[in-house]
């Protein structure tokens, strides 16, 4: 014998179920309706600890990791390194620096004053009047002047010519060392890494002056022997620290970022609440972000102090800082923006009054644009049908090609990272637009 439930007791029952599916597909009317269900909590008070630590842990592994990368690609990647130097040739402050610092080397060994003394001593051995002796005596200081002012207007127009840059690249090239001798304390032909100071050989640049010289009717500077002068880059008594962290950071460049994003997976997966979790990692990455910009400012004003004004003016020191460090700051920018997509898209998936209330304000300008394109004649079909169908599978393509195309992008910047998820953004909104429930489907 059968027992049937009472009408009320169905209808209530029934009520129940609906109220349960509307707050499961975000249909419900009530104040506390959601989209999506609550992100359901895990007990144990470990979890909650184990999170945090593995997402400080990742917050400390992501700036090494980019810093790390810096390292190992500025050293492997010839063409990575010309590309980031190569500015420095047209650097106003940069060419100052280097035209003082060749002017001083070359008027230095002309000895204009002691070869005035010798011809000064020579006539008047051959019996020159005292006045006239005394007279050109007088005049050596103003001949040196002049002398200098000469030089150094014909090498500040070498710098500034396109044959400089020519040179100051293929230099470069072939002396790729520079940048590892400043991080590694490895001597070369063409750096020089000794008691704290790097320094770069200006003797090509000095020959090429000397040619110019004479063909300008300067025959004093065929006297000119050969000349070894340095350019400083670097001169610290902390460099033999930061020559250690380079090289422990350099082997590691691939094995921190999988570190880094192993402490992340674990956090998630640990967590009492996935969604929080998310949440929070995202925000301490891109905090971690904003430190490490915050660190390299701190390092700038540290090496300019390093530098004596006398060895490298500060301006051209602050711009070999700026071109060196610009490869980390383009990186940091990327993680950055990552960092705050993933904390956007974890919250605006919870439960949330807001992101509610943003998730039902998207849901209701994606419906009245498909209603719109429906009275305006634009039936998708059978295509409609399916994009609705395997929605959810899509969604996961778009995001997983657009995962793919960051990770394979070299260096991505900032700038492509946001392009990469609006275009993203873009596709799941057209796709939105375009389903149709099976409903639609024309008989």
């Amino acid at each position: 014998m059968s027992v049937t439930e009472p009408p009320d007791d169905r209808e209530q029952r029934a009520a129940q179920l609906r109220a349960e599916l509307a707050e499961l597909e975000g249909e419900g009317e009530g104040e506390g309706a959601t989209i999506v269900p609550a992100d359901r909590e895990r007990t144990g008070w470990w979890r909650t600890a184990l999170a945090a630590a593995l997402i400080v842990a990742m917050g400390v592994l992501a700036p090494l990791s980019v810093v790390a990368r810096w390292a190992h690609d500025e050293v492997s990647d010839t063409d990575r390194y010309v590309a980031t130097v190569a500015p420095l040739a047209h650097d106003p402050a940069v060419q100052s620096a280097v035209a003082d610092r060749i002017t001083t080397e070359i008027v230095s060994r002309l000895q204009v004053q002691a070869v005035t003394k010798q011809a000064i001593d020579a006539l008047a051995a051959q019996g020159l009047p005292p006045l006239a002796a005394n007279s050109l005596t007088a005049l050596s200081g103003p001949l040196t002047n002049a002398i200098e002012d000469f030089v150094h207007r014909q090498v500040t127009a070498l710098v500034q010519s396109d044959a400089f840059t020519t040179a100051w690249e293929e230099a470069n090239r072939q002396a790729h060392t520079q940048l590892v001798a400043v991080l590694t304390g490895k001597d070369s032909d063409v750096v020089d890494v000794s008691n704290g100071v790097v320094s770069v050989n200006l003797a090509t640049v000095i020959d090429a002056v000397k040619t110019r010289l004479v063909e300008r009717g300067f025959t004093l500077a065929e006297r000119l022997p050969e000349v070894q002068a340095q350019f400083t880059i670097v001169e610290s008594a902390d460099l033999a620290k930061a020559q250690t962290a380079f090289r422990v950071l350099s082997a590691l460049n691939t094995l921190l970022p999988a570190l880094a994003l192993l402490c992340l997976i674990c956090a998630v997966l640990v967590a009492r609440s996935r969604r929080r979790t998310l949440v929070a990692a995202g925000l301490a990455l891109a905090a971690s972000m904003l430190v490490l910009g915050v660190a390299l400012n701190a390092f700038r004003i540290i090496y300019l102090d390093a530098v004596p004004a006398d060895r490298l003016p500060p301006d051209a020191a602050a711009s070999i800082y700026d071109t060196i460090a610009w490869f980390i700051r383009l990186n940091l920018r990327a993680v950055l923006v990552v960092g705050l997509a993933v904390a956007f898209i974890a919250w605006v998936s919870g439960p949330g009054r807001t992101a509610v209330a943003v998730r039902r304000g998207t849901s209701r300008v994606v419906a009245g644009a498909r209603g719109g394109s429906m009275r305006a004649g634009l039936d998708t079909g059978r295509f409609g049908v399916a994009l609705d169908t395997y929605r959810n599978a899509i969604r996961g393509v778009v995001l997983g090609v657009a995962l793919l195309l960051y990770v394979m992008r070299d260096h991505p910047t900032g700038g492509f990272t946001i392009a990469l998820l609006a275009v993203a953004a873009v596709v799941l909104l057209v796709v939105e637009v375009l389903a149709r429930p099976p409903s639609h489907e024309p008989s």
